[in-house]
């Protein structure tokens, strides 16, 4: 078509969209470049021009794209959404947050600006703004169930249990397979000792939707502790280890089961490896002092000192 009619930006743009899906990102970004260079003021072009960049791990170039576009129109609810979802990706907070915000004032009614701002606000640990936020968002989106959601999840910062069951119920009201607010609710009464039945039936949803969500495996086989069936529990968190890989609460589950069952020395090597993953869990050393298992900070610093130094008896090593 190109050659018919170099000219053809239309083609062109499909061209250009064409090699992005093939991933051949210098040739997207010149096709999309070209287009650019005849109508500057294609802020769609623009926009794709910075998703190409985004994909192509170029993010300061796809930051400048979407900054061009927002000095030609201050107003351009998609360039503040671009530019906020990139800069919240890279973890530059306050920046994401101003141009969240103002894409929430240009546009009050779209669930996705309120979200991903709610998201921003959880990131920096701003719970109470991150539940306003949610708040305002389900309240022009009373039927937006990953709103909900995360309202939830900022009410649990907030300590607000109550809430959390309302949110959480909210969402499973508006969407049954909803498999986040399954496990998130089977969980939290799990990890509370409460409505444990409940907690199996939620987490056992949650799997059956995703069979190989590690972390909805984990909730079904703490829910199944808290039942006191320790072998199903067993089973179900040994399967999380091999989904999921190096996670501390997992092998902290893992060590109480171990412990319940009376396998003492399985119990401390999980909950090492637990501490060892999450240095920072005060409860766990307490609970491991109080078992009479040592001092695992102590152990953790032998252990690191042995990864220090070389194997001395290896093959490589060995004298003759």
């Amino acid at each position: 078509i190109l050659e018919e009619d170099p000219g053809d930006l239309d083609a062109q743009l499909r061209m250009g969209l064409i090699y992005g899906e093939l991933k051949d990102y210098p040739k997207a970004i010149s096709s999309l470049t070209q287009i650019l260079t005849v109508r500057p003021d294609e802020l769609k072009v623009r926009d794709y021009l910075g998703l190409i960049y985004e994909e192509s791990k170029d993010h300061e170039s796809a930051i400048r794209a979407y900054e061009h576009n927002l000095k030609l129109q201050p107003n351009y609810f998609e360039g503040h959404m671009h530019l906020g979802f990139l800069l919240y990706r890279l973890k530059r907070f306050p920046d994401a947050v101003s141009h969240l915000t103002y894409a929430v004032k240009l546009s009050p009614k779209q669930a996705d600006a309120h979200l991903l701002l709610g998201l921003t606000y959880l990131q920096t640990e701003q719970y109470e703004t991150a539940s306003q936020t949610f708040e305002a968002g389900v309240l022009h989106n009373p039927g937006n169930a990953d709103l909900h959601f995360n309202l939830g999840t900022a009410y649990d910062k907030l300590n607000r249990f109550d809430d959390v069951v309302r949110a959480m119920e909210t969402v499973l009201r508006l969407d049954s397979k909803h498999a986040d607010a399954l496990n998130y609710l089977g969980y939290s009464y799990a990890e509370r000792g409460i409505k444990i039945e409940e907690a199996v039936s939620l987490t056992k949803r949650a799997v059956s939707l995703k069979p190989d969500n590690g972390y909805y495996v984990d909730s079904l086989g703490w829910a199944f502790f808290k039942m006191g069936l320790l072998d199903e529990a067993l089973a179900e968190i040994k399967r999380a280890v091999s989904l999921v890989g190096d996670d501390p609460v997992i092998f902290e589950h893992l060590g109480e089961i171990y412990l319940k069952q009376g396998l003492i020395k399985d119990a401390r090597e999980a909950w090492l490896r637990s501490l060892e993953l999450d240095p920072s869990n005060l409860k766990l050393i307490e609970r491991f002092r109080e078992r009479g298992m040592g001092d695992p900070t102590l152990e953790e610093r032998v252990r690191q000192a042995k990864r220090r130094v070389p194997d001395r008896t290896s093959p490589q090593q060995a004298i003759p």
